[in-house]
């Protein structure tokens, strides 16, 4: 699969995202700001706080991707199948929309996969706290990565099908990056952003996540239809070539 046609996709699936991010991330942002001296949850000092807590889920989520792109290399999917993690992205990203419109069932059985490991990180988080240092603020960010979240899931399965660790991290970096400045906004000025947490948000977040899922699959069977077309044009190409006897 095309390095472009993978970027492309998670590009398009974090800002697909956003509205998601601020609708179920919001309040996340929200309990960090007032992790975080009480003099400085007001203004500059505030952004500050929050963009070092967006960069450690970013970290998490790079050296997440770089395992997913080492992962997706041992697998060497055949050609006819790299299409595959495109679509289990699509099904997480309906998931997702039925999450978001009160049909949960599915979403919670994808994120039960992270939540034993959320399980065991979250009483760690105690020590963190105050969080009264940068370092403290970006362990607690990359704590945060680690967060059960559909929406990652569906990204992480773009990086398994980039085969490779570096191209599987640089997805995941592009993706954490655009998702920043949404989380950040919800920390500094969650209050300002209640009606995109509330049932219009949600369905705004839906129908963004259920437009991600058909364009995934039209690029999985685009994909599947080149390779289709590929397979028949060798032979063809071959037997033009091929001396008469």
């Amino acid at each position: 699969m095309s390095d472009g046609l993978l970027f492309a996709s998670i590009i398009l699936m974090a800002f697909a995202g956003s509205a998601h991010c601020v609708a179920m991330c919001g309040g996340m942002a929200m309990a960090t700001t007032f992790a975080v001296p009480e003099h400085q949850r007001a203004g500059p000092s505030l952004w500050h706080w929050q963009l070092l807590f967006g960069s450690g889920r970013v970290l998490t989520y790079t050296l997440l991707g770089g395992l997913m792109g080492l992962l997706g290399a041992t697998l060497s999917l055949p050609s006819a199948l790299q299409g595959v993690p495109l679509l289990i992205s699509a099904l997480i990203m309906v998931l997702l929309a039925l999450y978001l419109i009160g049909r949960s069932a599915g979403l919670r059985w994808v994120e039960g996969l992270g939540r034993h490991l959320w399980r065991r990180v979250q009483p760690a988080l105690k020590h963190l706290m105050p969080v009264n240092s940068p370092g403290r603020a970006l362990l607690l960010g990359m704590a945060w990565g680690l967060l059960p979240c559909g929406l990652v899931y569906a990204a992480l399965a773009l990086s398994l099908g980039a085969a490779s660790p570096l191209t599987g991290a640089a997805l995941m970096l592009a993706f954490g990056l655009i998702t920043v400045p949404p989380v950040a906004a919800a920390g500094v000025i969650g209050g300002s952003l209640t009606a995109l947490r509330g049932p219009r948000g949600r369905y705004v977040a839906a129908i963004m996540a259920a437009v991600m899922a058909v364009l995934l699959v039209w690029q999985a069977l685009g994909h599947s239809h080149d390779h289709h077309d590929a397979g028949h044009a060798h032979p063809h190409s071959h037997h033009e070539h091929s001396p008469h006897h």
